[in-house]
């Protein structure tokens, strides 16, 4: 289809573009045949049968939807002509279609709006000054972690001796909440642990010093009395740790075995971070090296997902909803400048893969494949058919592509060791 299309784009700034299309009359009368003779097969005009309706009756029942139809058609091929002929444009997000004129006995004309990537001049990316943590694996941590895994085997036995509740202690309990012009809501066989460092509210405070058969009634500083009955004091019983218990953690044959266990894992964390901490110091350094304007659909939409993120991360926390929309402006004006540095980074790092032809290869695109369908207990093809319908192959291979970049960088980079 012929299209007079601007030889130049006009900039609207470094990041915009905006292309005046025409599609000539001719084509558009053209095209009004084809839709008429289309809608002459299937339309229904009073008075005649469907396929005889001549075409000045057609135009008076269904001339709207025929405008309709000419103009989508005409925008979408001859906007397909238009990117085909600025192919050089790296063009990012949708194009935005504005001030069509589409007059009876006139050409269609239209602009478009294309937002495109970036020029960006890379500054140094070898050669930078990082420093790596110290990573210290003490005796004290590892026997943290040993003591948080009794913590999770332990059991929950009734207290030897007849005693009263003490903090620490864990209550079988019966409650009975008071309801305003209702019946009260009776929970049975209820566990409620003494941690008196967890009680804001004062309740458990309350509950120390009772004894098994006791009733007590304690009124929140918010909400309706409530009747706790203590039916059984229980204690927290932890299991020695020697090497029978390694053995209920996994395929441990002794103590020693799962300490060395725990050590070698803690140990793989603190190079994992280590290696994040490069990571971070490394981009750091390279979007203080750089400055150029980035798209703005861009970064709305990476803002819109952060503020998102952030919003279902504090209800999760337990953050009311009132409170959520309060901090609704300050988690908006955080998340737009997080999408500002994430999607000026995104071309940084894209700008370095193609400056050394770092790509991601077919192969290991399938390989991360196999291990997310694994990942999921689902099948091979199951998961790529997922991953295509939903645009992330791409974004898979991005995130391949984007790892050997940073490890080129840190690779490339003078390192020094913390103290």
């Amino acid at each position: 289809m012929p299209v007079e299309i601007e030889p130049k784009p006009k900039e609207i700034s470094p990041c915009e573009k905006e292309l005046q299309i025409q599609v000539p009359l001719k084509a558009v009368e053209e095209e009004f045949d084809r839709v008429y003779e289309e809608l002459k097969k299937v339309a229904h005009v009073p008075g005649f049968r469907v396929g005889h309706a001549p075409r000045d009756l057609l135009a008076r029942y269904h001339g709207a939807k025929a405008r309709e139809n000419v103009l989508n058609r005409l925008i979408d091929r001859s906007l397909e002509e238009a990117l085909k002929a600025h192919r050089s444009l790296d063009i990012v997000g949708r194009p935005v279609i504005s001030d069509i004129r589409f007059d009876p006995g006139q050409p269609l004309s239209y602009k478009v709006k294309l937002e495109v990537a970036p020029e960006v001049l890379l500054g140094r990316y070898k050669g930078l000054k990082l420093s790596r943590p110290k990573a210290r694996i003490s005796e004290e941590s590892v026997a943290s972690v040993l003591a948080q895994l009794q913590e999770v085997h332990a059991q929950l036995r009734p207290a030897l001796e007849a005693r009263a509740a003490a903090e620490g202690d864990f209550l079988l309990a019966d409650l009975v909440e008071e309801q305003k012009g209702k019946a009260p809501v009776r929970r049975r066989d209820l566990v409620i642990e003494l941690n008196l460092k967890k009680d804001p509210a004062g309740i458990l405070s309350r509950l120390v010093g009772m004894s098994p058969g006791e009733k007590r009634s304690v009124q929140p500083k918010e909400g309706q009395p409530l009747t706790v009955e203590l039916k059984q004091i229980k204690v927290k019983d932890l299991p020695p740790l020697d090497d029978a218990f390694a053995k209920t953690i996994g395929p441990f044959e002794s103590l020693e075995a799962l300490t060395s266990a725990v050590r070698q894992d803690m140990e793989r964390q603190a190079r994992e971070s280590q290696q994040q901490a490069l990571n971070a110091q490394a981009m750091q350094q390279l979007m203080e090296g750089s400055s150029f304007e980035v798209p703005p659909s861009l970064v709305a939409s990476q803002a819109r997902r952060l503020l998102k993120e952030r919003a279902l991360e504090a209800m999760s926390q337990g953050a009311p909803s009132a409170e959520v929309e309060e901090r609704a402006k300050v988690m908006a004006e955080q998340a737009k400048m997080e999408a500002l540095k994430q999607v000026k980074l995104f071309f940084i790092l894209r700008r370095i893969a193609a400056a050394e032809g770092i790509s991601a290869g077919a192969e290991e695109v399938e390989g991360r494949i196999q291990g997310l369908a694994q990942r999921l207990g689902r099948s091979v093809e199951e998961t790529r058919q997922e991953l295509e319908s939903k645009d992330l192959l791409e974004d898979l291979g991005w995130s391949i592509a984007r790892a050997k970049v940073l490890d080129l960088i840190v690779r490339e980079a003078s390192i020094q060791e913390e103290s």
